[in-house]
């Protein structure tokens, strides 16, 4: 590789002399001057300057007698005047101390080691300026190495590195930068012994929910109803309240969220609940409400249903515990309105049998008369929406 080089220098010299001359002979022509190029190359350590009517570059580069090989590299930069530069980067083979060889130029020594896939020892600690010791067949380069550790969105590796920028060092691991991706330093210093890198991936969603609100419920008093009794004036409809958030992500883990805004978009509407407040005409228990029925017969756990004297009878057996307490808030209490069984089944509210009736036509307390005897009205049921004459009887049938 020397020889070529010294090759290369004869060259140089015996084309800038012939160069000169044939330059020396175009200033006279002023017509042919105006459109001269002055053209400088340079070659390692040398440099040439000349002036052409030609600017195409192969007619240069055999204008000064320079050779270009197999790999070799060129850069032309024109100054959109009549200046031109070339620069001829000069590929060479190297070996390294693996045995493994390449070929590399002097601007990207480390760059293409490694796109050579060139193993390098832990061992090689010179800088890159001094990787190459010797120009020919058989030059040793060494390449500085650190050992870093790198944190890669959670998952974090040590390792050596050859000496360059973060960048370099990165792309040496195969660690790829995504859009979201925060690095912990800047990733065009150099590496250095202990260096620690961390890429976090940060991604900020903006996030949009409802939630519902609650409804109120408001209580009124209404004398048009009996008191124990309830009615809904108003239903409840519940509210919607619209929430956007910023919420952070870290490597996929929600880190922090930040409520944007927050805006009711459906108000609710609240329940309204009439309380009874009229009070119900109730039987005084000093009245003793005796009544036989005329006919030959009565109600009956086998024949199941009676015409008697307030028109259809039928009978049911429920717990009556319910119905008990709602007479007792109306005023029918304990001592004067015992509830008891009757030794025929009937089940009685003081003297009177309960029976269950149409509220619209015989409100509670009513008295009426049976086929077994006086009853008092305590319940009703949905037989009233087919007959709302029928009485149904409390029994314990």
């Amino acid at each position: 590789m020397k020889e070529q080089k010294n090759n290369h220098s004869a060259g140089f010299k015996k084309a800038i002399a012939v160069v000169l001359m044939g330059a020396i002979c175009m200033t006279a022509a002023v017509s042919v001057g105006s459109l001269t190029k002055n053209v400088t190359v340079t070659d390692g350590n040398e440099k040439v300057s000349i002036d052409t009517i030609n600017p195409d570059t192969d007619a240069i580069l055999s204008k000064t007698g320079v050779e270009l090989g197999e790999n070799d590299k060129l850069v032309r930069t024109d100054d959109g005047k009549n200046g031109v530069n070339i620069s001829i980067i000069r590929a060479f083979d190297v070996e390294s101390s693996d045995g493994s060889t390449a070929v590399v130029d002097e601007s990207s020594v480390a760059d293409s080691l490694l796109s050579a896939g060139m193993t390098l020892s832990e061992n090689d600690s010179f800088s890159l300026a001094q990787a190459i010791e010797s120009i020919g067949a058989e030059t040793e380069v060494k390449l500085a190495r650190f050992q870093i550790t790198v944190d890669v969105r959670g998952e974090k590796v040590t390792k050596y590195v050859p000496a360059g920028t973060v960048k370099s060092a990165l792309e040496f691991l195969g660690v790829e930068l995504n859009d979201n991706d925060i690095v912990s330093v800047d990733i065009n210093t150099n590496v250095k012994e202990g260096l620690e890198v961390e890429i976090k991936n940060v991604e900020v969603k903006t996030v949009t929910k409802t939630e519902t609100i609650d409804y109120e419920t408001i209580y009124k008093d209404s004398d048009d109803l009996y008191v124990g009794t309830t009615e809904t004036e108003t239903y409840g409809v519940e509210g919607e309240r619209t929430i956007v958030t910023e919420e952070k992500y870290v490597n996929g883990v929600l880190e922090s969220s930040e409520e944007i805004s927050s805006e009711v978009t459906k108000e609710p509407v609240d329940a309204v609940i009439l309380n009874g407040t009229k009070e119900q005409e109730t039987a005084s228990s000093s009245i003793s409400y005796d009544y036989t029925y005329p006919g030959d017969g009565h109600l009956t756990n086998m024949s199941g249903i009676y015409y008697g004297p307030s028109g259809l009878e039928t009978y049911y057996n429920l717990p009556m515990e319910g119905v008990v307490g709602v007479m007792r808030n109306l005023g029918y209490d304990e001592v004067n309105y015992p509830y008891w069984v009757r030794d025929d089944g009937c089940k009685m509210l003081g003297n009177y049998i309960m029976v269950a009736a149409d509220y619209s036509i015989r409100p509670r307390g009513t008295i009426v008369p049976t086929s077994l005897g006086a009853g008092i009205v305590c319940d009703t049921g949905g037989f009233i929406y087919n007959n709302p004459l029928q009485l149904d009887i409390a029994t314990a049938w």
